[in-house]
């Protein structure tokens, strides 16, 4: 049975690399960033992370100045729970969303009038801004596109941070080889998961210059190169982390922004309203946005599409893009759930 639990705040969920670490770590006595980079093949942010996993679960000793760490798993010392039971993440199954993705990453929007499916090319865009109180269905539509961006790509294809400043609103399955951490709901962790973000389309640009690609989608394309997967950051209740270190997230956003999909980092920030003193440069940099139906015609000028104040469904939207201009949408809600029985086992 699949288990959701809203935004947990404890232990994040391992690396999907963990137990292949701890067996690394069995077979030699040895756990340093460096050799789990070598050997993993990842990494040093992911390295160091593995490493603290570890500490965390007891399995290895702290950092001992120049000396090795100490190894405890030829020991006595029993095994942590979380360890026995976390490690063991759920399977995905290939179904029928998988065979009908397309060449670029995509996430479909919701069907024009015409009946036609709108979808946005994230590799064009990057990222997209959803305004939408609780009174619309923003948060069905966060949760459709997760459902079905995990049936269509794999884990290998498809990682994702999800950040619910409104717990109990993003409704993932707490093993999900996809996510990357569980579900993050404290503000401290807001900000650790960015610059863990930042951090990581770094390396990436590191790894993508080494090999002369000339950005992500070219280096996935070059033979002898192991693939990376997307990442994919949806933030629910974006104002919910305002109010907390608000210059460094928006700091850290701001890089991810303006060039994370160039190394295939992609952003979903949903609010029920961007304030305009703190979050200019995510309107500024946002060039593709869903609106849903606002609550009066000051906040739907203030979003730059007064269509909104005239929608007469929580499913209507308006859909603009930098290039494509303005599309009325109607957000075609899934159960959610129902996909996730499918494609986890």
């Amino acid at each position: 049975m699949l288990t959701y639990t809203p935004a947990p705040k404890l232990i994040p969920e391992p690396d999907s690399m963990f137990s292949e670490a701890v067996e690394l770590v069995r077979e030699t006595g040895m756990a340093s960033a460096s050799f789990f980079q070598r050997h993993l093949k990842v990494g040093y942010a992911r390295a160091a992370s593995i490493l603290d996993e570890l500490e965390r679960g007891g399995l290895i000793g702290p950092v001992n100045g120049a000396y090795p760490r100490e190894i405890f798993l030829d020991n006595q010392k029993p095994r942590p729970e979380f360890v026995e039971e976390e490690i063991n993440l759920i399977k995905w199954v290939k179904t029928n969303f998988a065979k009908n993705k397309s060449e670029n990453f995509e996430i479909e929007i919701g069907k024009d009038e015409n009946n036609k499916v709108v979808k946005l090319d994230l590799e064009k865009y990057g990222n997209l801004l959803v305004i939408g109180s609780q009174f619309t269905s923003a948060v069905d539509f966060l949760n459709s596109i997760l459902a079905k961006g995990m049936a269509t790509y794999s884990p290998d294809e498809l990682r994702v941070i999800l950040i619910d400043g409104v717990g109990g609103d993003l409704i993932v399955p707490n093993k999900s080889p996809h996510l990357l951490t569980q579900i993050i709901s404290a503000s401290d962790k807001v900000i650790s998961a960015l610059k863990w973000t930042v951090s990581e389309a770094n390396r990436r640009y590191k790894t993508i210059a080494e090999v002369g690609a000339v950005d992500f989608a070219d280096f996935n394309r070059t033979i002898g190169c192991k693939p990376m997967a997307n990442i994919l950051i949806v933030i629910n209740g974006f104002n919910q982390f305002m109010s907390f270190s608000s210059s460094e997230i928006i700091d850290n956003l701001y890089k991810i922004i303006t060039s994370g999909k160039k190394y295939g980092v992609y952003l979903i920030i949903a609010t029920d309203f961007p304030n305009p003193r703190t979050s200019k440069e995510i309107m500024a940099n946002s060039p593709a946005k869903l609106v849903f139906k606002s609550t009066d015609k000051k906040i739907s000028r203030e979003t730059g599409i007064v269509e909104t104040f005239d929608l007469k469904s929580p499913d209507d939207a308006i859909f603009e893009t930098m290039y494509e201009g303005k599309t009325k949408v109607v957000i075609d809600k899934v159960d959610s759930k129902k996909i996730f029985e499918e494609i986890y086992k």
